[in-house]
């Protein structure tokens, strides 16, 4: 554990460092953008510089891919193989990583496999598991945070027949929405910097909410039901995702697909990496009537009130308190203010009359199956540190590009429990596969959410909590990563190389 008196000077670090922009009702102006698609099974995906418009006129300097922004969704069906060209045009070296996918690891976008810029690289692998709402974006040592923050990341969707037997809401009907924060000067520009201890502590925390690269949107929808695809596509932020009139949804799906059942919710919760499927009946509404999607206030103390968050006061005010890896004394605190606990408002649905549909919610949807506790034979202990002076890392180390960190026999069960022993909240992705959340513990004594009963590949760990995960280690022989997917802290450290022997 870090010392006390370092865990008492931490008290304003937790909230993050910008609070968001609040948009008032009716001040949603933006038609919300949606994604191109590729649906072909051999294609190149670039990725370059460009310059766009964030809405405020002026243009600033972003990365497209394929000239879009955000990039485009990949649609793949369960047996398809890929063969897709990777063309970095950034100024930056990058690889891609197709997040939640099972594919081998020369294939999964380990740092080591980076290329130049100017350069390319060639991936081909087959799509061998179930539907779900995955994700891909850059995974180079250290640039990973500014190339998604700057624009490149884009959904990975793949369909089965299992999941079309189902006649869920498709086509229009079907909403993917990438939710991003960002911050932006006065003249229009995006802005990224991270060089203070703040920014490597807490991650990078953006002023205003972007869906699908659009900022204040709003999508009209008929009075029907649709499936809108959720994923947090931020560096940092975490959301709890709720509807202005706290309505109830339904979860269908988490990280790794289908649930059992739908699961009813007013709320869900989505730390960045997490996606989850969901159902909303807008034919309660009338033709005219507006229903917002919001985040409400994220809890992210221990059970000990380790931070409060609040103001950034106690100990924590003295910017002499760290340094950087450079040596340079940084300031501490920037704005300071606890900007997980506001509450905001992201988006704004508009309701139109429609035809409506003759959809029914499913009592069932798919049998999940487990590794169970039996086929255990091994459990680990991951502690998520942090080391002064420098930042999180994991077991006191930060990543060694060929230091191997754990190995796992191929075909193994085994569970690995994450210690949390830091003053932040820690996304925990492991690569290679998904696992089930079997338990979690101490902090403020929370259950497992909905979204957990589901198959996961990235773990919410927030402080002062143990969470045991269990995985079936089936993915092809080799190095795979796992990390935190706050991305400033992958960036400057917290991950780690597991083989599969």
């Amino acid at each position: 554990m870090m010392p006390s008196v370092f865990t008492s000077c931490m008290g304003g670090m937790q909230g993050g460092g910008e609070s968001v922009e609040v948009i008032s009702p009716g001040s949603f102006i933006n038609a919300l953008k949606l994604p191109g698609e590729i649906s072909s099974t051999s294609f190149d995906i670039a990725a370059k510089t460009g310059s766009v418009s964030l809405g405020e006129g002026a243009n600033t300097q972003v990365y497209t891919t394929n000239g879009m922004f955000l990039s485009p969704t990949i649609r793949a069906q369960r047996g398809d193989h890929l063969s897709i060209k990777f063309a970095n045009d950034m100024d930056q070296e990058s690889i891609l990583h197709w997040h939640g996918m099972s594919v081998p690891p020369d294939m999964d976008g380990h740092p080591r496999d980076a290329v130049e810029p100017g350069q390319a690289y060639n991936y081909n692998f087959s799509i061998n598991q179930r539907a779900g709402t995955y994700w891909y974006h850059p995974h180079p040592d250290g640039f990973t945070g500014p190339q998604v923050y700057k624009g490149v990341a884009g959904f990975f969707i793949v369909e089965d027949e299992e999941e079309k037997a189902l006649n869920l809401p498709s086509g229009n009907y079907e909403i993917p929405l990438v939710i991003q924060d960002k911050k932006i000067s006065a003249d229009g520009k995006l802005l990224y910097d991270t060089g203070g201890m703040m920014q490597q502590m807490m991650g990078f925390f953006g002023d205003r909410i972007f869906v699908n690269g659009t900022p204040a949107p709003y999508k009209q929808v008929e009075s029907r039901w649709y499936r809108l695809r959720l994923l947090n596509g931020s560096n940092a932020r975490i959301y709890n995702l709720a509807f202005s009139d706290d309505a109830a949804f339904y979860i269908i799906g988490s990280d790794g697909g289908l649930l059992e059942k739908p699961a009813q919710v007013t709320e869900v919760l989505l730390a960045p990496g997490e996606r989850a499927d969901v159902l909303v009946d807008f034919s309660r509404f009338s033709q005219g009537d507006t229903l917002r999607l919001r985040s409400t206030g994220v809890d992210n103390t221990g059970s000990g009130g380790m931070m409060n968050g609040n103001d950034g006061g106690g100990m924590m005010g003295n910017d002499r308190m760290m340094k950087d890896r450079d040596g340079g004394m940084q300031g501490m605190m920037g704005s300071g203010s606890n900007s997980q606990s506001q509450s905001f408002d992201i988006m704004e649905f508009r309701i139109t009359n429609g035809p409506g549909d003759s959809f029914t919610l499913p009592s069932q949807h798919s049998t999940l199956d487990f590794p169970k506790a039996e086929e255990v034979t091994n459990r680990r202990t991951i502690n998520l540190t942090m080391e002064m002076m420098q930042g999180m890392a994991l077991d006191g180390q930060f990543f060694g590009m060929n230091r191997v960190d754990q190995q796992v026999k191929q075909g193994a069960v085994e569970e690995w429990t994450f210690v949390n022993q830091t003053p932040m909240p820690h996304p925990m992705h492991i690569h290679a596969g998904q696992f089930k959340v079997v338990k979690r513990s101490g902090g403020t004594g929370r259950g497992l959410i909905p979204t957990e009963t589901g198959w996961k590949d990235t773990v919410l760990v927030k402080p002062e909590e143990q969470v045991t995960v269990r995985m079936r280690f089936n993915a092809e022989m080799g190095v795979y990563v796992y990390h935190c997917h706050n991305l400033e802290h992958e960036d400057n450290g917290m991950m780690a190389n597991m083989k599969i022997i």
